[in-house]
């Protein structure tokens, strides 16, 4: 190969792979990224025409991708193969617009079908091969029971069947449901834009430096490098969209660090795959689910965002107070490590760091203010990336001038590694979304999804607190191995709607289904965030999964009090009554903290534990009184434990 060109390759990836084809996935990737921007900018194609231009070009994009890191001659070119097919399932569309949207929109031709067909295929393969077999397969599932539907038991599962040319169609074309649905549309106007914005933070360094400040922060803590996880990990799990990238990428670095100052294995793996979990629930951006809420109830995102933040508040306080206990009950102490100052310390102070990544803090405070104020996701994120990459080119000129020539050569590196780890990262989150839009258009088409709301409320017979309990086991059944992104839009429409039914305030219903979602990836037997962490720390699976269940303790309390207690969101409350809710819900986890965890100043008798329980429960039920007797409650046994810890002291 020309050394021109394995220049050129050297742009997009450093990862092993075929040159030619590495630079095939590049070239690809930036028109990819630039179709995106410049609608997103003009808003040139309709909607159907971009929607096809995004899933089409996820599949290629994924298909070259997988080409080029191909070790065998035969797989290269099944994949290949597989790129220029999608190629040719956008051509056809995009030469079909006007017929298929104007004279076939309900009477779809044979080739039509054959396309749609092959272009189903195409993303069940992609969305395996990207996110193992549950999603693909379940919406292989949702298929054949709208197929089947006439032949299922009277009740729920009944109804009276799509012929298989209707069904075909509401995968994508001419109906444009299904792959090309809503949900297509919101990953490509919105999701898209915010992986590239996250691309352009691993890129112009800033994502080290969130490392480096959570250091800063928490590194010298007797549970230092635990505490750097959970705030590097929750910042980046809150932009990234996906909590098992999140645990892939920080904790690599994180668990083994943890593991050295002596927390056991799976104790390690637990803290990461929470934390990875929890940067989801975070504001401003969520997980970029903050914006499929936004597309489902109609909410203005800043209400979203404002209902979210005292809820992430408790939850990585809840965080940081756990692994923080468990360093002082087993006597680690991290903050003298020499690994973590080596890793970490840098001998400039913290304001020049700052200084020094001025790019990033304007660009993020950009776009905060943007989303909460214009709420317009996807062009603050695009506009927010390019202040980014602006500013921290400016930088680099001023810092290390090295001649024009050097500067325009390393801009170049700098946008074409955005452009294909941007277009990678939206191309993975795409394809997962698209595949699960396919189940919930035959779930709405065939009623399946109302009727499981009045079940729900059937069985629950109108209980409130029955309904609760039975949503949140719907939830986290409907969202185990599944994205966050994909676990929220299921379990909202299946969980939401029986729930406000029955009263509950729309945006408490959609919090509580969301943060069940979420936990969903924590939770056993599948537990996909705490597998992969498993995996890094060479842990036992179950036992990470059933610590992770612990530290994320409030994921699972926090959505029975949205509903119960639904001023922790804001809903009819002023700040100081939000913040005081929260306040007592955070002491009363915490309380239920010590008692997993048997220790409080010093280790805690069976006489504690069992004052501590009444405490917890006083704190977290919505009454003064209770709140009142829980304190008291928390206060003896504290004020017990400091007179011993005094006495042996």
């Amino acid at each position: 190969m020309h050394s021109w060109a394995k220049r050129a390759a050297g742009y997009f990836t450093a990862s092993e792979g075929n040159p030619w084809l590495i630079l095939l996935a590049g070239l690809a990737s930036i028109v990819f990224v630039w179709a995106h921007v410049y609608q997103i900018l003009t808003f040139f194609w309709p909607s159907g025409l971009f929607k096809i231009v995004h899933v089409g070009g996820t599949v290629m994009v994924l298909m070259l991708v997988a080409a080029a890191m191909a070790r065998r001659l035969p797989s290269r070119v099944v994949h290949l193969v597989l790129a220029l097919i999608a190629a040719a399932v956008i051509g056809y569309v995009f030469a079909e617009y006007r017929a298929l949207t104007r004279q076939r929109s309900f009477l779809p031709n044979d080739t039509d079908m054959v396309v749609a067909l092959v272009f189903l295929g195409l993303a069940l393969y992609a969305s395996m091969r990207e996110w193992g077999w549950v999603v693909s397969a379940i919406a292989v599932v949702g298929l054949l029971y709208g197929y089947f539907g006439p032949s299922m038991p009277e009740g729920l599962l009944y109804h009276g069947g799509l012929n298989l040319k209707r069904l075909i169609g509401y995968t994508s074309i001419p109906y444009f449901h299904g792959l090309l649905g809503g949900l297509s549309e919101l990953s490509a106007g919105t999701i898209f834009p915010f992986m590239l914005f996250a691309a352009a933070l691993q890129a112009t360094g800033c994502v080290a430096f969130i490392m480096q400040l959570a250091y800063r922060i928490g590194g010298r803590t007797r549970a230092g490098p635990a505490q750097i996880a959970i705030i590097s990990s929750g910042f980046m799990g809150m932009v990234s969209g996906s909590s098992v990238a999140n645990v892939a990428s920080t904790g690599a670095l994180t668990i083994p660090l943890m593991k050295k100052v002596g927390f056991k294995p799976e104790f390690a793996g637990a803290v990461e795959s929470v934390a990875s979990t929890g940067g989801q629930i975070t504001p401003p951006v969520m997980g970029l689910a903050a914006f499929l809420i936004v597309g489902m109830t109609g909410i203005p995102y800043g209400e979203i965002v404002l209902a979210a933040v005292f809820p992430a508040l408790i939850f990585y306080g809840y965080l940081m107070f756990a692994v923080h206990l468990r360093a002082v009950r087993f006597n680690l102490d991290a903050s003298a490590q020499v690994e973590l100052t080596r890793e970490f310390e840098s001998p400039e102070p913290v304001w020049l760091a700052c200084l020094k990544h001025l790019h990033f803090f304007i660009a993020t405070g950009y776009l905060v203010t943007v989303l909460i104020v214009v709420n317009m996701p996807g062009r603050a994120a695009l506009q927010a990336a390019a202040i980014l990459i602006g500013l921290y080119v400016l930088r680099e000129v001023a810092l290390s001038w090295r001649g024009i020539a050097a500067i325009a050569s390393n801009t170049l590196r700098l946008l074409c590694t955005i452009a294909y780890d941007g277009a990678l990262r939206g191309a993975q989150v795409a394809v997962v979304v698209a595949v699960i839009g396919v189940l919930v258009d035959i779930l709405a088409v065939t009623g399946f999804s109302q009727k499981l709301s009045f079940f729900m409320l059937e069985l629950a017979g109108g209980n409130l607190a029955l309904l609760l309990v039975v949503a949140a086991f719907a939830c986290l059944a409907f969202g185990l191995g599944l994205p966050t992104s994909a676990a929220y839009i299921l379990v909202a429409l299946l969980g939401a709607p029986a729930l406000v039914q029955l009263g509950v305030p729309l945006i408490a219903a959609h919090m509580f289904v969301f943060f069940f979602a979420n936990i969903s990836a924590i939770t056993p037997p599948v537990a996909i965030c705490c597998l992969v962490a498993a995996k890094i720390a060479q842990a036992s699976f179950f036992r990470t999964s059933f610590i992770a269940v612990r530290l994320g303790l409030p994921g699972f309390i926090l959505p029975f009090m949205f509903v119960i207690h639904p001023e922790i969101l804001g809903v009819d409350a002023g700040l100081a009554a939000t913040a005081f809710a929260a306040l007592l819900a955070l002491i009363g986890v915490i309380t239920l903290n010590v008692i997993m965890e048997g220790y409080l100043l010093r280790p805690l008798s069976i006489a504690e534990r069992v004052l501590l329980l009444p405490a917890a429960f006083g704190l977290l039920y919505p009454s003064l009184w209770a709140s009142l007797f829980g304190i008291g409650l928390l206060t003896l046994v504290t004020a017990r434990q400091w007179h011993h810890y005094r006495a042996v002291g």
